[in-house]
């Protein structure tokens, strides 16, 4: 099987010939150390991943060395590591949200990154599109606080914004999907604190889910497999996230008490799972012995079937470039088909 092959093989809930590996970013400090490059795509050609993460592409313009504009004109400051950080927000007043431009979601060089992923790896490794599915547009433009305080304080703009933030994101979606033939899609839109969502469930369930399923359900009728992301403790909003429709959950997030078991023995049957090696403790301080044990009991509680061995978000900075290697060579040796238990 090819990279592509595996990834939905994983995704659908089968049992591919070795559970497949790819991470939402890799840090290139990290990368180079292992690879000799800071490429992305050299980077997971020359680790042999199953898969490749792409964002759409934004234009910056940089008004200080580390600050920098984007297209939908928030400013994000370099951090040293894969994401910048928000430091300004381009929308403030959510009920004149009609006065604000989104960006063209066709402009050619939206899918620069994308193209380049496609022609270099063909169906040969797994190219995922990661677009978003309504809240952390919301929080990138209004703020975190004032996306917190949208549903409550002005629950029918907060509807009309949503509904054209799923409305974007499906049409870069279907650009990605016609023009490009992307298979899979992911979203990382982060809901949820380390021990509860961020919402009040019925207010989650009333102002925020149904921009959700829309984008979830909008993904599927183009043909597409799922990955929804979401740190934290996500298990009160996993069942209405499971009805919406998502094929995929990641990264069951230990540092919000969820485990590869528990998870596995009450939705594996419906939902197939990615990580969670933790990204936090075993990859940045443990041991080589200790990263092996970890992927090997990761391996037996979530696979052989319907699992995507990851990290529990990124390989950021922190992350020991030999405990990055020790968790890629034991899931090698430990999770093809021959090795594996039977599925759950």
């Amino acid at each position: 099987m090819n990279g592509t092959e595996r990834v939905c093989a994983a995704i659908r809930r089968e049992i591919p010939d070795r559970i497949p590996t790819f991470e939402w970013f890799i840090d290139e400090t990290v990368g180079k150390a292992l690879t000799g490059s800071d490429h992305p795509l050299d980077i997971v050609e020359r680790l042999d991943l199953d898969g490749v993460n792409i964002r759409p592409d934004y234009s910056k313009r940089f008004v200080s060395p580390e600050v920098f504009e984007d297209e939908w004109g928030s400013r994000r400051q370099l951090t040293g590591d894969c994401i910048a950080a928000v430091i300004a927000h381009p929308l403030a007043d959510l009920t004149r949200h009609l006065e604000y431009t989104f960006p063209d979601p066709r402009a050619d060089h939206r899918f620069a990154s994308l193209r380049r992923a496609v022609e270099r790896f063909g169906d040969s490794r797994a190219v995922i599109f990661n677009v978003r599915d309504g809240f952390s547009d919301l929080r990138d433009l209004l703020g975190y606080e004032g996306a917190l305080m949208a549903p409550l304080a002005e629950p029918e703009a907060c509807a009309e914004f949503l509904d054209r933030v799923v409305t974007y994101n499906l049409a870069l979606a279907e650009h990605a999907v016609r023009t490009f033939g992307v298979r899979i899609i992911a979203t990382t839109d982060d809901v949820a604190m380390a021990d509860r969502p961020l919402f009040n469930l019925r207010i989650y369930r009333e102002q925020i889910l149904p921009s959700f399923r829309r984008a979830i359900q909008g993904f599927k009728a183009l043909g597409c497999l799922t990955i929804k992301h979401c740190d934290g403790n996500v298990l009160p909003l996993l069942e209405d996230w499971i009805q919406a429709g998502i094929d995929c959950l990641d990264p069951i997030d230990p540092g919000g008490g969820l485990t590869m078991a528990g998870v596995k023995a009450t939705y594996g049957a419906r939902i197939a799972l990615k990580g969670n090696i933790d990204c936090v403790g075993t990859l940045c301080t443990g041991t080589l012995d200790e990263v092996r044990e970890e992927v090997r009991q990761r391996i037996a509680e979530g696979g052989p079937g319907g699992l995507i061995l990851s990290s529990s978000n990124t390989i950021h900075r922190g992350v020991l470039p030999g405990n990055y290697r020790a968790m890629l060579e034991t899931l090698r040796a430990c999770g093809n088909r021959a090795a594996s238990q039977p599925a759950i």
